[in-house]
């Protein structure tokens, strides 16, 4: 009752005044997030901690009582405790966000999170023997397959391999020791010995103490466990306090570590506490913790991960006829959607308590046996053929059918690898020596074969389904390799239990860290450091597969598939007559060159691909489709979605580690709590599908219509005209290309129709349904649902299947909203919302022949801009003006609202452009402005004075230029667009406009009419914006800095070389042998002169930002296919200088935009209003619109009230201080010349050769010994660094930062032609205000001087540039500039214009 009384009042908030919940939502000051973290820095202990590391641990005497603690999930205690708690409708049921949520607090500008990975650090690596060598990182995870599987000894000989390359003190080695000793005593546990205890000791002796290795918290622990699990007595308790007094010595911080470990059981725990009665009070009872429960939030997670049974899950224990709980059980084994799972009729509770519970069951079942399941319905499919005698034949036998013939044949293959491992791994000989098995053996080798062959099968099949619209990429055999190996990967990690193992570990740490510090009678702050030396993301790197072997098992079974899988064609033999039936592969190896490189693919056989566009693709797969539950809620980087599939919250590529490592860490540290909660939010939303328009999708596609976007089932195209024989070269060039285009478009509608097909297949699934969605985020912070097949971000086809699975009463306003959005989805959208509303009563006839016949009437919904989810508002509107009071119908339709460019938006908001403002509904008005309608406009005059002119390309063109031909390009050029991307966007609607195109004098080709239009926008997008440019050339400034900064760790160690210091890599790394000493250098020293700095930045949300863009680093990996090539992107490569300086603006904007949609999402459900996003655009109920649009407007003012690119710059400061960067000035100015002269001055016998205009390291490393001589103490070291000269010194006394060339990409709305005013008026005022802020700076004092002969005004270069970005001192020569090390400072933040973004609260068509 509780539980419904706070959703009243929540819905009663919903509808409270605009004003009112503006007042709600607070925006505080958007910071970098918290700490500087370095990964592989080992924790230091405080001055406390060592002053007491010799003081004896006091008296260790046991309690003789014991009793058993529980451990609570969450302990916070209850602040009423007559709160009760519905245990079971709160798992499952819907629980609003904290308010706290939807507010962003303050935090640290000055302390951003870094993470160094060792950027100038040389890994070592050994050599491969027996399948053990690699980087340290490969030993890692080859250690811990091994330790999964049991091989103990070969886990031994990795240590032993590790031992060589690491440390004694550095933590990596120690948590092998552990992770090998816990296994130890794990295997222990299983299979007791009487030398258990003496086996596990002796390793930590002879292994650890005589190697010097210092064990940490997580030693002591197991060695503590293996007392007391096989000990007993005054012996058990002699061993206990041994290991109490020597951590003690290391520090009470060690002992408090202990104590708080999550690796005891309760009982252990229990004992531990006890065995230390001087240092803790009396532990409480188990009836004590347990009524932490009391708070929903704890009981509700403590069910949901398992860590508390639930009562609703609970059968009565009363004679039962029927089935119980075994045989429930028992009966899900035979799971089948909608079909075998028994609902829990004997279940107590509620109705919907046996509801959500029967949807929890099944969706566990559905994740957890997903292989299981859809072998047994292919088995099902092939049964049914085998008694009708069909035996074989592709034409008669359906999909499933044919992979269950290929799993079978595959299955037996699979076996005896897996036998071949055993013994390979088992047996290792001189023999066997160079066996892949040795290498990814250990990682498969306890794997279930049924599974492996399932595995194959169905990700090789899904990726020919999902390669539609021509694209071969899901078919290269690297892609399909790696996809195959993840899936394996995937599902060795899918246990549940090692899941909810891993959330019990992370609870029972906190709750016992709170606990120890309420017991303990020495009440002082606590100095523990968390429970692993290493940083979480280290340690789950070394758990994964390495991607040399994931490319080797995806490879090898694949190439067993193209072996086995075979397909069984009947054809009539044209001579007599008879059926011919031939066995053909169904899947066979392609080679060719693709964008000019060798690559292999899989091709699959022609038959199967037209099998895939006629038949049923039901049950193909079961991975990653929406879910019959809530999603589980995020906890960490792979804990949340499903329950039991493991799915990133961020999607990043493999190759990504740098975004990898930050994400990771920013989890770990809570910065990103916020975000998650906003993704929960999207997840928990309910839908189904809309049976109305599901029917109609069905009728049409049976039919085989090609209606509102579905490929027909027979295309018109018609192949091109061969010309004569006598036909000129020209003629013959045009008609090969029409034949391309022509296979092209075939290809593409014959692979799109395999996509509409497996998406109608899944909407028949969930047709009586209801599901969810879990989301995750890109690397920018932008949502997507994880399902990627049918969902509500898809195009308009899968858009109109889905409605709420909630609904709501439409109410006055909602009935008025619902007849705007039937005008904004059939393309009536820049009216006013009086106009939009009108628009739909006078065409009331359609909208009723629409919902009642949409296929046999008029069609009129066809027509529209979004047809599919038009027809669905068609009906919605009809059924509601249909019933007895059309404001009391309950409508489950979602309703938009969309921003008018937000990219814009934004761009409006940061540089307080009132004109910008006006163009994109920032402003209040009274119709809504359209930017698109304005360039369009703008396009036509320009297009008409060409035409006037006699130009034959704007005299074809004209008076076809329409708002839907410029709309992508002015959309997406914000985002950074180039100029062949627009090209390509408006070739797309010119093919549209002109489906028959035949060339004509003066347009040979649409696509260079393309070009011509595209041109075109980007001069209109010149006129319009102003506002935006400064802000974006801000940004592209920093960006070009940033991407060619060397950081101060590669200064100091580029000083070092200088000074001839010796070579010294990194602490944990023990030193090698000469030779390896000679090559470690010479990759040093690459490593150090390398420009790896990428742009990262922080969100409000406190997400870290990192832009993935290096140049790729090829892996070759030797398969049983092909040597194949997989691309990694390592942080120790360069930069992609030139994607980095593309993407930095967009990729900013959009992470404010995913900002702007989390904080509503919040809100939203902190307010009881459903909430979904397709990023820009907002769905809701009709009668909720008037407060998504308060919510929306609020939460857009508290951003940009805050100065979002200050605050930027700050970051920007404090993430690199002590960089320098490679600035390029041009030659001819003075400074140019003074620089060029010290150059000449340098070279001679014995001194540094110099390329003319190129920047030498040695300079860099001239200038670090300056500027370490001017922060010295000593005088006689200042006197001497300012006596010094480097190119840099007289740069920063000339202080001209006009001589500084800045080659930025292009201003928003430019083409690249040079010498554009404007770009020169925003580049002299940002050089100018940069000049005022150096002017100050103490490295630029300097008391010598360069005399340089005097200027030639004539050739002095002050604004010219051309955009290109020059790597070499060629390249600089010819464009008359010269490269020099500058500090890296950035801009000053350009001033802010006048507009208020207070009066956005007044814009009703902000979002519309």
């Amino acid at each position: 009752m509780l539980t419904r009384a706070a959703r009243r009042k929540l819905r009663r908030d919903a509808f409270r005044p605009p004003a009112q919940l503006a007042q709600q939502l607070t925006l505080p000051w958007l910071c970098p997030a918290q700490m500087r973290w370095a990964a592989s820095a080992i924790p230091t202990t405080d001055s406390h901690s060592r002053d007491s590391r010799r003081r004896k641990l006091s008296s260790l005497s046991l309690r003789q009582e014991t009793r058993s603690l529980a451990t609570a999930a969450d302990v916070q205690s209850s602040q009423d405790g007559s709160l009760p708690f519905d245990t079971i409708s709160l798992p499952w049921g819907r629980q609003s966000s904290r308010p706290e949520l939807s507010q962003l607090q303050r935090f640290d500008v000055t302390k951003p999170l870094i993470i160094n990975d060792g950027v100038t650090t040389v890994m070592p690596t050994t050599q491969f023997k027996y399948g053990i060598g690699g980087d340290p990182t490969e030993l890692h995870q080859n250690l811990y397959a091994c330790l999964r599987v049991g091989r103990m000894d070969r886990a031994a000989a990795i240590i032993q391999r590790l031992t060589t390359v690491y440390n004694p003190s550095a933590p990596e080695i120690v948590d092998a020791h552990n992770v090998y000793l816990r296994t130890m005593f794990e295997l222990a546990e299983q299979s007791p010995s009487e030398t258990s205890v003496e086996d596990i000791e002796g390793w930590y002796k002879t292994e650890m103490v005589d190697k010097l290795i210092v064990p940490n918290a997580e030693t002591f622990v197991t060695l503590i466990r293996t007392s007391m699990k096989f000990l007993k007595g005054s012996e058990k308790d002699k061993a206990i306090r041994k290991y109490l007094s020597m951590a003690y010595e290391d520090g009470p911080g060690l002992l408090e570590e202990i104590n708080a470990s999550p690796e005891f059981s309760d009982d252990e725990w229990d004992a531990l506490i006890r065995l230390q009665p001087d240092q803790f009070d009396e532990p409480p009872l188990v009836e004590d913790v347990l009524k932490q429960f009391s708070t929903p939030v704890g009981q509700a997670l403590a069910i949901q991960h398992g860590l508390l049974p639930d009562p609703s899950l609970s059968v009565r224990s009363i004679p039962q006829k029927g089935m119980g709980l075994h045989s429930l059980r028992a009966a899900l084994a035979m799971f089948e959607l909608g079909q075998d799972v028994p609902y829990p009729h004997d279940m107590e509770g509620t109705k919907e308590d046996k509801d959500r519970a029967y949807a929890y069951m099944r969706q566990i079942r559905l994740e957890e046996d997903s292989l299981k399941a859809a072998t047994e319905r292919w088995k099902a499919e092939d049964a049914k053929l085998q008694e009708m005698g069909i035996h074989g034949v592709l034409q008669s036998k359906p999909l499933q059918a044919l992979m269950w013939n290929w799993y079978s044949t595959l299955l037996p293959c699979v076996v005896e690898e897996l036998k071949a491992i055993k013994k390979v791994v088992s047996t290792p000989s001189a023999a066997n020596r160079a066996d892949d098995r040795h290498i990814y053996g250990p990682y498969i080798e306890n794997a279930d074969p049924e599974k492996l062959a399932a595995i194959t099968v169905q990700r090789t099949i899904c990726s020919v389904i999902k390669t539609y619209r021509s694209d071969v990429n899901g078919l290269k055999v690297p892609n399909l390799a790696l996809s195959i190996g993840r899936a394996i990967e995937d599902e060795e990690y899918q246990s549940l239990k090692r899941r909810q193992e891993a959330y019990l570990r992370k609870q029972r740490s906190m709750t016992r860290i709170r606990l120890v510090s309420q017991l303990s009678k020495q009440k002082q702050e606590s100095n523990a450091q968390p429970p692993s030396s290493l940083p979480q993301y280290i340690k789950s790197k070394h758990t994964q597969f390495p991607l040399n072997v994931k490319t080797k098992l995806g490879a090898l079974y694949l190439d067993k598939l193209m072996q086995t899988a075979k397909i069984t064609l009947t054809r009539e033999d044209p001579k007599t007559g008879k059926q011919v039936s031939s066995t053909q592969p169904a899947f066979s190896l392609q080679l060719g060159f693709h964008a000019g490189k060798k690559i292999s693919w899989v091709n699959p056989h022609p038959e199967l691909f037209e099998k895939l566009q006629k038949e049923s693709v039901h049950h193909v797969s079961t991975i990653r489709l929406p879910m019959l539950v809530e999603p589980k809620p995020w906890s960490s980087y792979d804990v949340g979605g499903f329950y039991t599939v493991r799915e990133p919250v961020v999607r990043l590529k493999e190759a990504d580690q740098e975004p990898t490592a930050y994400t990771n860490a920013a989890i770990e540290n809570g910065d990103m709590d916020k975000l998650l909660a906003g993704l929960d939010v999207l997840g928990k939303l309910p839908w189904n599908i809309n049976g109305d328009v599901f029917r109609v999708v069905l009728e049409a596609w049976n039919n085989g219509e090609g209606v509102g976007g579905l490929v027909p089932a027979q295309d018109d195209l018609e192949f091109p005209q061969e010309p004569p024989s006598d036909a000129t070269f020209h003629e013959r060039k045009l008609w090969l290309r029409k034949v391309k285009e022509w296979e092209n478009t075939k290809g593409g509608l014959h692979s799109q129709r395999c996509y509409q097909n497996f998406q109608i297949e899944i909407a028949r699934s969930y047709l009586n349904e209801k599901f969810y969605y879990p989301h995750s985020v890109d690397f920018r912070g932008r949502a997507y649902p994880v399902p990627p097949i049918l969902n509500h971000i898809g195009a308009d086809f899968s858009r109109g299947l889905l409605k709420f699975a909630n609904g709501k009463e439409l109410g006055t306003v909602g009935l008025k909203w619902l007849k705007v959005h039937l005008a904004n989805l059939y393309g009536y959208d820049k009216a006013s919302l009086g106009e939009r509303e009108q628009f739909a009563m006078d065409n009331i006839k359609e909208i009723y022949d629409s919902a009642t016949n949409p296929l046999r009437g008029n069609r009129w919904w066809s027509k529209a801009e979004d047809p599919w989810q038009c027809l669905a508002c068609c009906i919605e509107l009809k059924n509601a003006l249909d019933s007895p009071d059309p404001t009391r119908f309950v409508s489950h339709l979602p309703v938009h609202q969309d921003g008018t460019c937000n990219g814009l938006q934004h761009y409006a908001a940061l540089g307080g452009d009132e004109a910008g403002a006006s163009q994109v509904n920032l402003e209040p008005s009274d119709r809504p402005q359209d930017i698109y309608t304005g360039v369009a406009e703008i396009v036509k005059e320009m297009v008409a004075e060409d035409a006037e002119a006699g130009n034959p390309m704007a005299k074809f063109l004209n008076g076809k230029i329409t708002r839907k031909v410029v709309k992508r390009t002015v959309m997406t050029n914000v985002y950074g667009v180039t100029f062949m991307g627009a090209k390509d966007q408006v070739l797309t609607e010119l093919k549209a406009i002109f489906p028959q195109f035949n060339s004509v004098p003066g347009v040979p080709t649409l696509g260079t009419a393309s070009m011509y239009i595209a041109l075109h926008i980007f001069r209109a997008l010149g006129r319009i914006f102003n506002g935006a440019q400064e802000i974006q050339h801000w940004l592209g400034e920093c960006a070009d800095r940033i991407t060619t900064s060397i950081t101060s760790e590669q200064i100091r160690r580029i000083q070092d070389r200088y000074e001839g210091k010796p070579y010294d890599n990194e602490v944990k790394f023990k030193d090698t042998h000469p030779n390896g000493r000679k090559r470690a250098q010479k990759l040093l020293d690459q490593s150090i002169e390398t420009f790896r700095t990428g742009v990262i930045w922080t969100t409000p949300l406190k997400m870290p930002i990192v832009q993935p863009y290096r140049k790729g680093s090829i892996k070759k990996v030797s398969t049983s296919v092909s040597n194949i090539s997989v691309a990694t992107r390592p942080t120790t490569v360069m930069v992609d200088k030139r994607k980095q300086l593309q993407a930095f603006p967009p990729n900013f904007i959009h992470s404010l935009d995913a900002t702007h949609m989390i904080l509503s999402a919040l809100k939203c459900d902190e307010m009881g209003i459903d909430f979904a996003a397709v990023h820009d655009s907002f769905w809701t109920h009709a009668a909720d619109i008037p407060n998504l649009n308060a919510i929306l407007r609020d939460a857009f003012v508290r951003m940009h009230s805050e100065d979002i690119v200050g605050r930027l710059a700050a970051e920007f400061n404090a993430r690199h201080a002590g960089s320098m960067y490679r600035a390029e000035i041009y030659a001819t100015t003075p400074v140019g010349k003074k620089i060029t002269q010290w150059r000449k001055l340098q070279r001679g016998p014995g001194k540094v050769k110099y390329k003319q205009g190129e920047a030498s390291f040695t300079e860099l490393a001239m200038e670090a010994k300056r500027q370490q001589l001017l922060r010295s103490e000593k005088e006689e070291e200042r006197l001497e660094g300012k006596r010094m000269i480097t190119p840099t010194s007289i740069y920063l006394a000339e202080k001209n930062t006009s001589a500084l060339a800045s080659h930025r990409l292009a201003l928003l709305g430019e083409t690249k032609e040079k010498n554009s005013p404007r770009k020169g008026e925003i580049r002299k005022d940002l050089l100018k205000a940069e000049a005022e802020v150096i002017e100050d700076d103490p490295s630029s004092v300097t008391t010598a001087a360069i005399k340089v002969p005097p200027v030639d005004a004539e050739h002095s270069h002050e604004a010219e540039e051309d955009g290109a970005i020059h790597e070499d001192a060629q390249e600089l020569r010819r464009a008359g500039k010269i490269a020099v090390w500058l500090p890296l400072t950035f801009p000053p933040v350009p001033k802010k214009g006048s507009w208020d973004i207070k009066r956005l609260r007044d814009s009703q068509y902000f979002f519309s």
